[in-house]
């Protein structure tokens, strides 16, 4: 049997994915440039012999040297933490740039690549050189591999000039089929390769000698970053040419594979076993989009939060970037407080999931709470279109017993039942299919019984129930639907819908049984956690019911600049668009509305001739 090393680059101090495949090696390229602590298994570039500090300039090469100079195998191979080969038997779709593209990396995905070692194990050793399939230029739009690398905005033609007077000097019997490959239309990209020893021996030895020979009469002290790289690039070049190097002289079993991209490579977050009964897991769900809010929201349970308590927040998400990330956990985190950010990314990938009206996509991933916290037997969910106005421990020191979840009853969906909207009652009683209508739960806030519930139904199931279409509410149906007859109700005040528009309250909430009207009106005297549900949002109208405590919290906060720009600048009908997939009728007549009304507000604050008015107006066309 075959030892076979295919080396994984990953990026400095980046937490990202990495395969378990006995036949993987994972390496840090460019490692002394490390400063977190290195995970488990991972191999660093700046051991043994190495060129590690040149990976700002050679790229993902210099775990190619390391591997060269410190490392044994029969095969030698490389790739990335986002780019694998495909081991596919066929040729499985591809991108307009020849790639295969998945959205994140999961069992699923593998399987169709065929990265298991049985499959690669069989396909490698039938081959002495294995190359990332080759692109025709065209595709690149470019006449040429040489007009490819001319085009390139930050990159030096001179340097492949350069190159190639190495290549005839060091190398003659190389010479003619390096000017053949700049002169062809084929580029193997990204540095992808699997060798035999012998002639990764000899490929090294060259490849490496030749970009010292560069670097010595080539000054990249005033190239851009990207041109500073030009290293790395000339060795990718270098890849081809031995390649097609090899094909001219015959003998060899060559082979070309596709590459498999992964848009979304970080690593799955793990959660630890829980510290103690104290703690208090909370989970919230957003994308990039949403982060002004979901601060906004966070910001609200840290202002509430006990001193004598431990809280966990996690952030489930799929684009949430790093910067955004760092806000977060350098602006609210404290000693008893500690925020996660949980990409989610591989559990949902594979599933439509798409959500209705104004509802979004991260709606579903409280689903995911199953799996991904179930070391914890409870987990309390919030949406983060809410400000929470009491300690959310208290909520969560409710006792579920043997019930499924804690949550509050919803009075607009009992509303139209019961005679606002005849339709929502027939939906009841012919899709749902549930026994009371009247018991029917918000899903807003949710106190999750995770150790009941995975005995009870599978993360899997859920999202396939999701999949179906056939839910006009998304998850609270799926829930409803799951969890009836298992359900501890709690204080509406827990979570109290707003009178969203100022119309719900008296077109659908008034309608639901008195008992139910009756617990609403009480929540809204003293709310704990205020929930602005439906289309319209403080931050879309500031004169939304119970608007005021929004802003209240949000002018404290580091985004509250960027939610006034993005409310002035109808950002929110946006958000709608992106989120929904499809329009709202009621915007762009309610747009103009409420420009109206706003103007009309204006007026009354600031009256023609007054100096603030004046003030206002030079500062409006100053910054236009």
């Amino acid at each position: 049997m075959s030892d076979i090393k295919i080396f994984v680059t990953h990026t400095p101090n980046r937490n990202t994915m990495r395969i378990d495949n006995p036949l993987f090696y994972n390496v840090i390229a460019g490692s002394c440039y490390q400063k977190k602590d290195v995970p488990a298994g991972v191999y660093c570039d700046d051991e043994g012999d190495n060129i590690s500090e040149k990976n700002k300039s050679y790229c993902e090469l210099t775990t190619q040297y390391w591997a060269w100079k410190n490392q044994k195998a029969d095969y030698y191979g490389f790739c990335h933490y986002r780019r694998f080969f495909s081991f596919h038997d066929g040729k499985l779709p591809e991108d307009d740039w020849g790639t295969i593209t998945y959205p994140a990396m999961n069992a699923q995905v593998m399987k169709e690549l065929g990265i298991d070692e049985q499959t690669m194990r069989a396909y490698i050793e039938n081959y002495d050189f294995l190359i990332a399939e080759g692109i025709e230029t065209k595709t690149l739009r470019a006449k040429s591999v040489y007009d490819h690398y001319d085009k390139a905005p930050e990159l030096h033609i001179e340097d492949v000039k350069t190159l190639l007077n190495i290549i005839e000097e060091k190398y003659p019997d190389l010479s003619e089929t390096a000017e053949e490959f700049f002169d062809g239309h084929k580029f193997y990209p990204c540095n992808m390769f699997i060798m035999k020893a012998e002639l990764f021996e000899q490929y090294s030895a060259m490849l490496f000698d030749i970009l010292e020979e560069f670097e010595k009469r080539t000054d990249m002290s005033r190239y851009s970053r990207e041109g500073y790289r030009t290293t790395g690039h000339l060795g990718e070049r270098m890849t081809g040419i031995f390649y097609q190097y090899l094909c001219k002289k015959g003998g060899y079993k060559l082979g070309e594979l596709q590459i498999a991209l992964i848009q979304n490579a970080e690593a799955e977050v793990q959660i630890e076993k829980v510290p103690d009964k104290d703690t208090v897991p909370v989970v919230l769900a957003a994308n990039q989009k949403y982060v002004p809010i979901l601060f906004t929201c966070a910001q609200s349970i840290v202002n509430q939060a006990s001193d004598a308590r431990e809280y966990e927040i996690f952030i489930f998400h799929t684009d949430i970037d790093a910067e955004s990330q760092k806000l977060f956990v350098d602006n609210l985190e404290r000693s008893n407080i500690h925020i996660t950010f949980v990409n989610v990314t591989s559990k949902v990938s594979g599933y439509r999931l798409e959500a209705k009206e104004h509802i979004t996509t991260e709606t579903f991933y409280r689903f995911l709470i199953l799996d991904i916290l179930k070391a914890y037997p409870k987990v309390l969910y919030l949406d983060c279109d809410m400000i929470i106005m009491r300690d959310v421990a208290e909520l969560y020191d409710t006792d579920l017993g043997n019930t499924l979840i804690g949550a509050a009853l919803d009075p607009d969906f009992t509303g139209q039942c019961n005679g606002a909207n005849t339709e929502t009652k027939k939906y009841c009683d012919k899709v749902l299919k549930l026994k009371d209508c009247f018991r029917y739960f918000q899903a807003g806030v949710l106190l999750l019984n995770v150790q009941e519930l995975n005995k009870t139904i599978t993360v899997e199931k859920l999202l396939e129930m999701s999949d179906t279409g056939i839910y006009k509410y998304s998850d609270q149906d799926i829930l409803n639907v799951v969890c009836e007859d298992r359900v501890t109700y709690i204080d509406m005040a827990w979570n109290m819908l707003t009178d969203c528009n100022h119309s719900r309250w008296h077109d659908v909430i008034k309608f639901a049984p008195y008992y139910i009207m009756d617990a609403y009106e009480e929540a809204r005297k003293h709310p704990y956690i205020i929930h602005y549900a439906g289309f319209l949002k403080p931050w879309m109208k500031p004169d939304e019911d119970f608007g005021y405590e929004f802003w209240k919290v949000a002018r404290t906060t580091l985004f509250y600049e960027k939610i006034l720009s993005d409310m002035q600048n109808e950002f929110a009908w946006h958000i709608s668009y992106d989120m929904c997939g499809k329009k709202n009728r009621k915007h762009s007549k309610y747009r103009e509305l409420q420009r109206e009304k706003m103007r009309d507000k204006l007026k009354e604050i600031l009256p023609r001739g007054s100096k603030l008015r004046t003030f206002a107006r030079n500062i409006y066309y100053a910054t236009k």
